[in-house]
């Protein structure tokens, strides 16, 4: 971790007061943005899907995001992945999801891979003298298989995934991670906002009472925000009450047992967020994945796909929808939040961060790590246009310092 400075430096005539949380110009810098995706996401893992999305020979998903396009393929002798860029001119190969049964067949001008990423097939040959097809493979990246999840990332060397999850490996032992399926189709929506907002409201249930009325009433009387390392963890265990609104009544009362929980698990919300962009949500009756991937300063993709055990019961399916219904009613309300704090963050008038040490402490632990990576971050007043890199490998580097 980086060291970060904890009192006043001098830049020419200018006092930089230190802050313990982020202040509110890194919310919309372009230059820390690059520092965010240099440093904070393309160092770390990337969730592409699971594998039960890919199950036959020719399956691919594909990831597109921080200026570095993935795709990953059931090759029929195990998963493998590649930057989705052909090796001609750079045109994507595959697009979306889907099933391309014989090759990678770029569609710009037909160069064809196997599924291993050799350069199998190049039209009119003649006209590349003497070309050397084995230079041409599609470029591996690096992927790891957590618990059934694909991941990959962009940086060779990264810290491995199940590693930095290992701390939670007993907690979600029993939800059989490996035997889901998909429940729903994978969902991308776009935001109006700077990714960090996304996970500002992520990181705290103190809005959950007058934010969230349905998952109040489902378990907002029992709710407790923990960390394990640098994973929040949240459990919400559900009241004793079925609840008033018609989808939180109805999940409650048709909610069957599983044999593979505990009992405790079986009225549980379990939530942890990994670092620096990925969510995973268990419930009695299925799971839901979602991650941010910023765009530009103030837009956000979210990816969000739904996992669950078969099981044929009726009443399984029905508290499926029913839980399906109450994730959809909250995202919409947390999309108008975070609008509005976006907004806010502008503001002449924006206050200065107070948080609940009760029920805000995520948001503080969140913040720190990113300053623990990106020291500039601890600074209360925006640098001079150009010199936010600069400054933070001076800080990166413990200068005593700080010179534009």
């Amino acid at each position: 971790m980086a060291q970060t400075l904890s009192k006043f430096k001098l830049v020419k005539d200018h006092a930089y007061e230190t802050t313990d949380l982020l202040p509110p110009w890194s919310y919309h810098n372009e230059e820390l943005l690059q520092l965010e995706i240099e440093q904070l996401f393309k160092p770390n893992w990337m969730m592409v899907g699971h594998v039960s999305d890919i199950p036959n020979r020719g399956d691919y998903l594909t990831f597109d995001g921080l200026n570095e396009r993935a795709l990953v393929v059931n090759s029929g002798n195990g998963i493998k992945a590649f930057h989705n860029i052909c090796r001609h001119r750079g045109s994507k190969i595959l697009y979306d999801t889907g099933n391309c049964p014989r090759a990678l067949i770029c569609p710009f001008h037909g160069w064809r891979y196997d599924f291993s990423g050799n350069l199998q097939f190049i039209p009119g040959e003649d006209g590349f003298p003497n070309i050397d097809k084995s230079r041409y493979s599609l470029v591996a990246l690096d992927m790891e298989i957590w618990q059934g999840f694909i991941f990959v990332t962009f940086q060779p060397g990264s810290t491995p995934i199940s590693k930095s999850l290992q701390g939670i490996d007993s907690l979600i032992r029993a939800y059989r991670l490996e035997e889901l399926k998909p429940y729903s189709k994978s969902m991308q929506y776009e935001y109006p906002i700077n990714w960090k907002v996304f996970h500002d409201i992520d990181n705290e249930g103190y809005h959950v009472p007058f934010g969230h009325p349905s998952l109040h009433q489902l378990y907002g009387q029992n709710y407790i925000d923990s960390t394990i390392g640098q994973i929040a963890v949240s459990h919400g265990w559900f009241n004793k009450s079925t609840g008033k609104l018609w989808s939180v009544r109805h999940y409650r009362s048709l909610l069957p047992e599983f044999s593979h929980l505990s009992e405790k698990q079986h009225n549980l919300w379990l939530y942890c967020g990994v670092f620096p962009n990925l969510g995973l949500a268990f419930y009695p009756d299925m799971m839901e994945t979602y991650m941010s991937v910023p765009i530009d300063l103030k837009r956000t993709k979210i990816i969000s796909r739904t996992y669950a055990l078969p099981d044929s019961r009726r009443a399984v399916q029905a508290v499926r929808y029913l839980n399906h219904r109450i994730n959809r009613v909250t995202e919409f309300e947390d999309r108008e939040y975070m609008i509005t704090i976006q907004e806010g963050l502008k503001s002449s008038v924006f206050p200065k961060w107070t948080l609940s040490r009760r029920a805000e402490t995520g948001i503080g632990d969140y913040h720190r790590i990113i300053q623990d990576y990106l020291p500039v971050t601890t600074l209360a007043n925006q640098p001079a246009s150009g010199s936010v890199r600069k400054i933070n490998e001076q800080m990166s580097q413990g200068a005593d310092q700080l010179n534009p």
